[in-house]
């Protein structure tokens, strides 16, 4: 595609300095990933401003090079290149690859779901329902990209503007009609999503998380309204919904500022779900088992389905399900397939997934993502509830990440669960040993219990150490009884360790598969 095409309809670009009619065969702003026809698009990131990287693209054979550093522009003047100068290249880049791949956001309605915790969920619950009403959708998330068939490993839970729209580009390809996916505060934060139509946007809730990054609460919240207040205001689409948490108080918030903001200009519709009475999706008549749960959905209108049946484990996953049916009710999507498609889900890859270990009775074991204070405070307060035995819990906290979290999560386990095994959980450049005694120091009630002292009969709120962590699995699961619960929480899908500059393999679902020698 032609400079001059790529850059069309494009207000962010201030001036285009060399020749325009040059066809651009691929984009990318990543230096190491220019090939000869390319454009390369650099911009101020948050740990490298890759302008210092232009000389390096021009050698590789970059035909144009995006630019919001005017002194960069200046000095480039001489090359044989064309320059293109913008307002805000991260802006610019993302319209640009919506131009490269011929708007095809356009022809999807997309879904964008944030919020601390329950995004992967809820969207695994949104395809699961749109599959069930015969409707091909692409999914873009933590776990993987499940785009026209084909299936490959996230790198990041929302990915870069091109790749972006590269794969919006293939799901149309394929025949889908829609696209479902996962909208990280990185990456509203870093206008990956500028520009994305989006039809509906859900909020799921907010808990501390990335306030390395954020650097506290109202950044962090305001990271997340973003998707709300500019980019689904800004969005093509006639009919859009912002569908929020009412239980949650960022969620009440945001309606309320939405409210505020956008609802007077009638451009966005406001779907409220919850638990209260002043929800516009709710549910009551809610059952919890040790294999899933059941509940009945109220729709507007005072509509009734009565009697779901879920899979998922947890209270925390009601709450999941209410976002996904309320997203799905948006879209116009009948009961029956709502139904058919929340019953037909058998689990979300590393969120309380059970481990079948084969063996019959014996306890159930779960692996989790939790990796946040709230998060394990909420998926062992659900484990509790079903638990007929004892509730053990093995977790850790990662390195180089905020540090205020470690204390909260040592004092939410060990007030929780029976027995807390602390360990090792992706220590990075840390001392494994240093991040485990940050979250030891806030372990009020709960005694200390050598590791070689654990016995079976022991319960009443407990704790030990284990760095290795493959060894506090396997510590964990040789003082169960088949009434026990075991959680093994912070990984969840993820199948490796990252220690150092060093990444290894490592599963917690096939450590805990191995000891049962399977």
């Amino acid at each position: 595609m032609y400079i001059r095409d790529i850059i069309k309809n494009n207000d962010l670009v201030k001036s285009v300095f060399g020749r325009t009619d040059i066809d651009i065969t691929g984009i990318s702003n990543d230096s190491r990933s220019i090939k000869k026809g390319y454009l390369f698009a650099a911009r101020k990131g948050f740990n490298v401003d890759s302008n210092i990287y232009t000389e390096e693209a021009i050698s590789k054979g970059a035909s144009a090079i995006l630019t919001d550093d005017a002194e960069i522009a200046k000095k480039l003047e001489n090359k044989d290149i064309t320059i293109i100068t913008a307002n805000d290249a991260l802006k610019a880049y993302a319209v640009i690859s919506k131009n490269f791949f011929g708007n095809p956001a356009e022809k999807l309605k997309i879904v964008g779901v944030t919020g601390t915790n329950g995004k992967t969920t809820t969207t695994f619950l949104l395809k699961s329902i749109l599959t069930a009403a015969g409707n091909n959708a692409g999914l873009i998330g933590t776990i993987d990209y499940e785009i026209g068939g084909s299936i490959a490993r996230s790198k990041n839970t929302t990915p870069d503007a091109y790749e972006l729209n590269e794969m919006f580009a293939e799901t149309v390809k394929s025949g889908g009609g829609y696209c479902v996916m996962e909208v990280s505060s990185h990456s509203l934060a870093q206008d990956r999503v500028y520009g994305v139509p989006f039809d509906i946007a859900v909020f799921t809730n907010l808990t501390r998380d990335h306030l390395d990054y954020h650097e506290n609460m109202d950044k962090y919240y305001s990271a997340k309204k973003k998707l709300f207040s500019e980019i689904l205001l800004k969005s093509s689409k006639t009919k859009k919904f912002a569908v929020i948490n009412n239980d949650d108080r960022y969620g009440k918030r945001l309606i309320g500022e939405l409210k505020e903001e956008i609802k007077k200009e009638d451009k966005i519709n406001l779907l409220a779900y919850g638990l209260g009475e002043d929800c516009d999706i709710s549910a009551r008549n809610i059952n919890y088992y040790r294999d899933g749960l059941k509940l009945d959905i109220i729709f507007p209108g005072n509509n009734v389905i009565k009697g779901i049946y879920s899979n998922l484990i947890g209270s925390y996953n009601v709450y999941n399900i209410l976002a996904a049916v309320s997203a799905a009710y948006a879209l116009s999507i009948s009961e029956d397939f709502i139904i058919s498609g929340i019953e037909s889900l058998a689990n979300v890859p590393g969120r309380v997934e059970k481990v079948n270990t084969g063996n019959a009775p014996s306890p159930l074991i779960c692996i989790d993502y939790a990796h946040t204070d709230d998060a394990l405070k909420r998926v062992l307060s659900a484990l509790r509830d079903i638990s007929g035995g004892r509730l053990i819990s093995v977790f850790g906290c990662g390195g180089d990440r905020d540090k205020g979290k470690r204390p909260l999560m040592g004092m939410h386990s060990t007030d929780i669960a029976d027995i807390s095994i602390i360990t090792s959980d992706n220590p990075r450049n840390e001392d494994p040993l240093s991040i485990i005694r940050e979250i030891e120091a806030g372990i009020k009630n709960a005694l200390f219990i050598d590791k070689g002292e654990l016995k079976n009969e022991m319960n009443g709120h407990i704790y030990t150490i284990e760095e290795d962590r493959a060894k506090a699995i396997k510590i964990a699961l040789s003082i169960t009884s088949e009434e026990d619960v075991v959680l093994v929480a912070g990984k969840g899908h993820e199948d490796y360790m990252i220690v150092k500059e060093n990444r290894f393999h490592f599963s917690d679902k096939e450590e805990i598969l191995k000891y049962y020698n399977l």
